[in-house]
C-alpha cells in the first residue's frame, strides 16, 4: 500500500525543515560557537600547546578585547580553579554554587608548570607550561594520552587594550560527548571570557 498524499506532504515538509536546520547550524551556529569573538588571524595563529592533541574532534578559538594590560589580566587567569577563585562563569554549574572570586588572591598567584588545578571536586587538570603575562597551557589526561588542552594567550593591541585568546582542543570518541560539548561548552566559555574582562577592567 502506498503512502497517503498527506503523509507524503508531512515527510517532505519534515525533510525541508531538517535540511534548513542543518544548514543553519553549519553556516551560523557552528562558526559562532567555535570562533566567538576571534578574528581569522587569531583562529589561524599557532598557540602554545597546539601540538599536544594532534587530531582534535573539537578545536575552538575564542577571543575578547580587554581594556587592560596583560599584567592586569594575568592574575585572574592563574588563580582559576574549583576550590580556588572559580571560573568566572556560571558558578551554579561549574563551581558547586560557590561564587567566583571578585579580587586577586595572593596565595593563588604562584602557579608553576607541573601543578594541578581542580576542575571539579573529583577531576584535575595539569599545568603544562606558562609564560607569565603571555600564555598558560593546561592539559587534561595523561602525558601519553592527553584528552584536551585549554590555553590562554594575551596579545597587546596597544598600550591600553589586550586581546585575550582562549583555545580548546579536544579529542572525543563518543558522539554523545561531542553533542553535549556543542550545546553547552560555549555558554560557559562566553561567560568565562566576559567574567575575566569585567574583573580585569574593574
Amino acid at each position: 500500500m502506498g503512502r497517503s498524499p498527506i503523509l507524503r506532504k508531512v515527510l517532505r515538509v519534515s525533510l525541508l525543515i531538517g535540511s534548513f536546520l542543518v544548514v543553519l547550524f553549519c553556516v551560523t551556529y557552528r562558526p559562532w560557537e567555535l570562533h566567538y569573538g576571534a578574528t581569522r588571524e587569531e583562529i589561524g595563529r599557532q598557540m602554545p600547546g597546539d601540538e599536544i592533541v594532534e587530531n582534535p574532534t573539537f578545536n575552538a578559538t575564542r577571543a575578547i578585547t580587554i581594556k587592560a594590560a596583560p599584567e592586569d589580566i594575568w592574575p585572574w587567569i592563574v588563580q582559576i580553579g574549583y576550590g580556588k577563585a572559580g571560573f568566572y562563569s556560571h558558578d551554579w554549574l561549574d563551581n558547586a554554587g560557590i561564587s567566583s572570586a571578585k579580587e586577586v588572591i595572593p596565595e593563588y598567584q604562584s602557579l608553576q608548570a607541573g601543578d594541578v588545578i581542580q576542575l571539579t571536586k573529583q577531576e584535575t587538570i595539569r599545568v603544562e607550561s606558562l609564560d607569565p603575562n603571555r600564555s598558560l597551557v593546561l592539559v587534561y589526561g595523561s602525558e601519553s594520552s592527553p584528552v584536551f588542552t585549554w590555553v590562554w594567550g594575551l596579545y597587546p593591541s596597544d598600550r591600553e587594550r589586550t586581546r585575550m585568546v582562549v583555545r580548546l582542543r579536544w579529542h572525543q570518541d563518543r558522539a554523545r560527548e561531542r553533542i553535549m560539548t556543542r550545546l553547552f561548552e560555549i555558554i560557559m566559555m562566553k561567560r568565562h571570557l566576559r567574567g575575566i574582562r569585567k574583573r580585569a577592567v574593574r
